[in-house]
């Protein structure tokens, strides 16, 4: 079982004395300063330990770290927020601390992927229809269950209506590559596309000829799919996103989804084009040729997106995003947002989802600016902690970082010990008392191993 010792840190790297406050902050509540919590692998029963305030000077240390084994049974309720590769963060990226700006979607998730760290949220876990943005989900499946270079022979029952559907115009009897019609699938949202890959793919999984069967094993698979994320308001029933009363999902879900389809080369490759032209295969090829729905694609740092738009769920748009030259990426899902229809067609200047997206990459811009942690005028004392207890960050992330009267503060969290290089626990970032992330540390020597081990 882990210990929890809150609030031991030097005032300074070369001052001898020692604070230790006996009180954890709340769950999910930061401490008003950086503290630490160290862990060690030789509790065997839960302690107390009252001490409001001790001095000590480091040759104690030892005896300063055996009093507080009071604090096991605290530490093993702060479980880590989840994380992006490399941090300690992800599916369950965390709450945000600071207010969404006002828009008029329904759900607003945004969140740095390379992070982890949520940056806005209105609503992101309500359950509403989400339009075409369900089509982030097909070529997920597709991808982890299909073969891009597969060839399709287009079937009737492939094609949808082009007067009342998103269409890539499929025609019966032509044939193309599972390859191409993904990007018949993401850029003009082709509800056709998603059939013919549901179709192909649905076939696979289930080794079934039966068209219907293999529907239903293709939204069997994407289910399936959002499970294994532990996406918990996500239920599909159709490929392409139309309408349906068990069809739902929630502006965090989509832009976790958004997030892994971010991470698939291929599909950020397709996002990424503004427009497509090829040719189906075969004795009757004929040439393909469509635009990107997404409007905002190259302004503002935008290098992919997928929209949906119906009666039921407003506008709708996912977007990954660009900051700090390049290095990070943020996912921002605008789910519902206003949006009027005239004889099945969307009223001129009545989509206002491009507006809400606007809005919040603006505010962004002015509350958040990239930093690394511990880095001069951020989370004051991290660097003097981190030096102290002998631990670094591998390749230093860069994190976002409120410039806007918000309240940043941290835990850093230490683990058994380890030699140089080994990952010796994280950072816990918080906004106004809100735990947003968990950056990792390693050891920058081994003599770390020894400051951990100090309660033996």
């Amino acid at each position: 079982m882990p210990v929890v010792k809150t609030g031991l840190r030097p005032a300074k790297p070369t001052v001898n004395s020692w604070v230790m406050s006996p009180v954890l902050p709340p769950l999910g509540q930061a401490p008003l300063v950086g503290s630490i919590l160290a862990r060690t692998g030789l509790v065997t029963e839960r302690e107390t330990c009252e001490m409001p305030y001790v001095h000590r000077t480091p040759t104690l240390l030892r005896h300063v770290l055996t009093a507080c084994i009071a604090f096991t049974l605290l530490t093993a309720t702060l479980a880590p927020v989840a994380a992006r590769p490399g941090f300690e963060t992800g599916h369950g990226v965390a709450s945000s601390g600071i207010p969404s700006p006002e828009v008029t979607a329904r759900g607003v998730f945004s969140y740095d992927l390379t992070t982890g760290i949520t940056l806005y949220e209105s609503n992101p876990d309500e359950q509403m229809q989400i339009g075409s943005t369900v089509k982030v989900a097909t070529a997920l499946v597709v991808m982890q269950h299909g073969n891009p270079a597969d060839e399709v022979l287009i079937e009737e029952s492939d094609t949808v209506d082009i007067t009342v559907y998103s269409n890539m115009q499929l025609m019966a009897g032509d044939t193309l590559t599972v390859g191409t019609l993904l990007y018949g699938l993401l850029l003009p949202s082709g509800n056709d596309g998603a059939l013919a890959l549901a179709r192909h793919v649905g076939s696979q999984i289930c080794g079934c000829e039966d068209r219907d069967d293999a529907l239903d094993a293709f939204v069997g698979a994407m289910n399936d799919y959002a499970d294994e994320l532990g996406l918990e308001n996500t239920r599909f029933t159709n490929p392409s996103g139309i309408d349906s009363e068990n069809t739902y999902s929630s502006a965090r879900d989509i832009a976790i989804m958004f997030g892994e389809l971010m991470q698939n080369e291929r599909l950020a490759r397709i996002v990424a084009e503004p427009a497509y032209s090829f040719f189906s295969v075969g004795p009757d090829s004929r040439n393909y040729q469509s635009p990107n729905t997404n409007q905002l694609l190259g302004q503002l740092g935008v290098i992919g997106g997928k929209t949906g738009t119906t009666g039921e769920a407003g506008a709708c748009v996912v977007l990954a995003r660009e900051v700090n030259g390049g290095a990070n990426l943020v996912i921002t899902a605008v789910l519902g947002s206003d949006v009027a229809y005239e004889d099945g067609a969307i009223v001129e200047g009545s989509d206002l989802r491009w507006n809400d997206a606007r809005t919040i990459f603006g505010a962004m811009d002015e509350q958040f600016a990239w930093v690394t942690p511990g880095a001069e005028g951020t989370f004051p004392g991290l660097a003097e902690e981190m030096a102290v207890w002998q631990v670094q960050f591998d390749d230093p992330p860069t994190v976002p970082y409120p410039t806007t009267g918000t309240d940043a503060t941290y835990q850093l969290v230490l683990g058994t010990g380890g030699e140089n290089g080994d990952e010796g626990g994280s950072v816990r970032l918080f906004y106004d008392q809100q735990q947003v992330g968990n950056v990792p540390v390693f050891y920058s020597s081994a003599l770390a191993s020894t400051s951990a081990r100090a309660g033996q």
